[in-house]
Formats: C-alpha cells, structure tokens, sequence
C-alpha cells in the first residue's frame, strides 16, 4: 500500500451500515484510488469469503489489492465494550497494522441494552475509548463519521413530537426523552476529542435502514420481512394475499426509508467534503425525498415474492416473528441457512407503533452538495435478492 494514501477505518463492518460501506469503497465508490487502503472491523468472526464483498470472484487472494481496487484488512475480535482508552489502544495497535495512516474513520458500532441508563453510559463509553484511542495511534485522522437517527426527532414517543419533515434544526426533545438518547451524549464526547485536532466529524440521521448483512444482525427490517414473505409463499403458495402487518394508521403513514447503501454513499462523501460537512453537522438521510407510505411499499415487497399484499385486516394473526418461529423447520429442509433477526419480536411492533407521518426533509444535505437518490423499492429488492444469494431466505 501507499503510505501516502487515504486508509479508511470500518468500525461495526457486519453491521448493516458498515457492510454496506465496506461494499462501496471497494466498489470504489466516490472513484478508483480515493483510498489505498480499507479496515473492516468486526466482533464476531467473518470469512472472508462469506463476506459477499465485491472481491473479484469472493477469492480471499484479492485482499491485497489491485490497481482497481483497495486493499483490504480485516480484522475481527474488536468488542469495545467494558474496555478503557489504554486498553482499545492496545487492541487496535496490536490488531490493525497501519493504524498509524488511518485517515478516514466510519464508526457503526451499537450495543443493545434492555435499560436506556445502561445504553447510554456502555455506548458512549465505547465511543470515547475509541476516539481517545485514535488521537493516540492515528496522528493524520482527518475525519470521522458516525449514524444517530429519527429517534432524536421523538419517534419513539407516542403520537410524536415535531411536525413532519422533519428538520436538523428541531430538538431537543422533552428532558424525560432526552436524556435517555445516546445521540446528545456521543456529540459531546466527539466535540470535546476533537477539540484543537486537525480532524473533522458529521452526524448522519436515516430513518429505517434496509439492508443486507451476511451474518444476523439485531434490528434488520428488510431480512426480519423476507424472512416472513418466502416463508408465507412457500406455506401458503402464489398469489396469496398477505395483509400487512400492522395497525391501518402505519399502513398510511408517510416516511422515506434509507437503504445501507445511500448511507454508506453518504458517510463517503461527507468525509471527502469537510469544508461542508464537518464541524458536528447533522444530515438527515434517506433513499429519497419524496414521502411514501407502506400503502405504497407493502404491495411491491409482497409481489416480489409472488404473493398479493393487502392493507391491515382486523382479527388475530400471527405476528411476522410467530410465523417464521412456527415455519422455520420448512426453510431448513430445502437447505436455506437462518437470517437471525435477534430483536425480531422488537421489529414485530414497526407496523403499529409508528403511526404518524415522520418523513424527512433532505434539504440541508442537497444544500451541501450531494444529490443522489435511489428507488426505494430497488433498495428493498437488493436487499432481498443478496439474501437470496446468500441461502438466507427461500428463493
């Protein structure tokens, strides 16, 4: 590798974001030889040929690089969680070789805790360990990205707090709500780690994520419901109708989704651009602009997959995770490997507690200066056709 060049740093790259991040530098997104070098940092372990990154035929061969293409280290065993800024200095001095000529850091890293109190000291702990970390080992650090989301806007508070689209500019939410974010927290420990450095950070904000991960993840709406339509065409057959699984006022709420991959696209760009995106700005994300509903969505997911989606029906059914519990064994005989969803009974409720419109205003980054757009019902449609790929669904 060129020491001289750009050496991109992937916290979480088996998370949604993360992976898709991964998959776009070395697609050599925002062009060939922006960057030299490319760190995917995981937990768990991950085969590299598992990975289903864009390495010239999945061959762990092309890890060192090509002229097309940067190199790719990946490294796994990185929990940050419990550790201290001594001890994740040790771990990526010991682990990440190069450490020293990262300049691009993208950080999507979470971890679940069942108490909001818990959640916030454990991830904003892992945060200021790492950044203190970083201004140790890594002395051309230039910029750091890292995702908050549409909770800051009060989703999670019934009935909502702010008027749709939402804005960059609205907040804070009520202290009872707010001082159980992450969000507020993580800002003050970037802003104080930055402060007198060379380096530059942003904030980015989707809503949903779709996306695709070769390993489970947490909190994945797009494989938790593929996992539910294959499922239901195999049991019930073509053309079965399917009624969405939710409340009528979430199945005409409006909202724009954002795809991993335009978040990736973005946490690119805003890291090429700090002149516009530095300084702790906040941009909101989604695949597009324009507002739809699941109306509009549902109907596309279900055909598909062969099969009539229909609005909400009244009577007791099973839920999405009740479904795929019961029906599992049936993939399993056809050699389809699980798409474990571990919060699947938590993404049961995204039909029926967000019923009010909640779509985002993309203004400010198309100010900034990125543009592109995406379908969204391509976003969903990639995400199902790479599960497929993968043997994680029936297909």
């Amino acid at each position: 590798m060129n020491e001289k060049g750009k050496h991109a740093l992937v916290f979480g790259a088996s998370g949604l974001i993360g992976w898709a991040i991964i998959d776009q530098l070395l697609s050599n997104y925002p062009s060939p030889g922006t960057f030299a070098k490319v760190t995917a940092l995981v937990n768990r372990p991950l085969d590299i040929q598992d990975s289903f990154w864009p390495l010239e035929g999945n061959r762990p061969l092309n890890v060192q690089g090509s002229p097309e293409q940067p190199e790719l280290q990946l490294v796994s065993g990185i929990n940050l969680a419990g550790g201290t800024v001594q001890s994740v200095t040790e771990l990526l001095q010991t682990k990440v070789k190069g450490i020293e000529h990262v300049t691009h850091v993208f950080y999507f890293v979470y971890k679940y805790e069942e108490k909001p109190e818990d959640e916030v000291r454990v991830v904003c702990g892992m945060l200021e360990h790492t950044v203190g970390a970083l201004n140790r080992l890594s002395p051309n650090l230039e910029f750091f990205v890292f995702p908050t989301g549409t909770k800051a806007y009060g989703i999670h508070v019934p009935g909502g707090v702010f008027e749709a689209p939402y804005k960059e500019s609205m907040g804070p939410l009520p202290d009872d709500y707010q001082k159980t974010l992450n969000y507020p927290f993580m800002r003050a420990v970037l802003e104080e780690a930055s402060a007198g450095k060379q380096w530059t950070w942003c904030d980015i904000r989707p809503d949903a994520v779709i996306g695709f991960v070769p390993n489970g993840s947490a909190f994945n709406i797009a494989a938790h419901w593929a996992n539910y339509l294959s499922l239901y065409r195999l049991i019930e057959g073509a053309e079965a109708q399917i009624p969405f699984p939710g409340s009528s006022a979430c199945y005409h709420a409006l909202y724009n989704e954002a795809s991993a991959d335009i978040i990736a696209k973005l946490a690119i760009w805003t890291s090429m651009h700090p002149a516009e995106a530095g300084g702790g700005q906040i941009f909101n994300i989604a695949d597009q602009a324009k507002p739809e509903s699941m109306k509009d969505r549902w109907p596309r997911l279900a055909a598909y997959f062969g099969l009539q989606g229909v609005g909400p029906v009244e009577g007791k059914a099973l839920k999405p995770s009740e479904y795929i519990n019961r029906y599992q064994g049936e993939a399993g005989k056809l050699g389809v490997k699980s798409s474990p969803v571990f919060q699947g009974e938590f993404l049961d409720s995204y039909g029926y507690y967000l019923d009010f419109d909640r779509q985002l205003s993309l203004e400010k980054v198309r100010q900034a200066g990125f543009a592109e757009e995406m379908d969204p019902n391509a976003s969903w449609f990639r995400a199902f056709g790479r599960l497929k790929e993968a043997r994680m669904i029936v297909g």
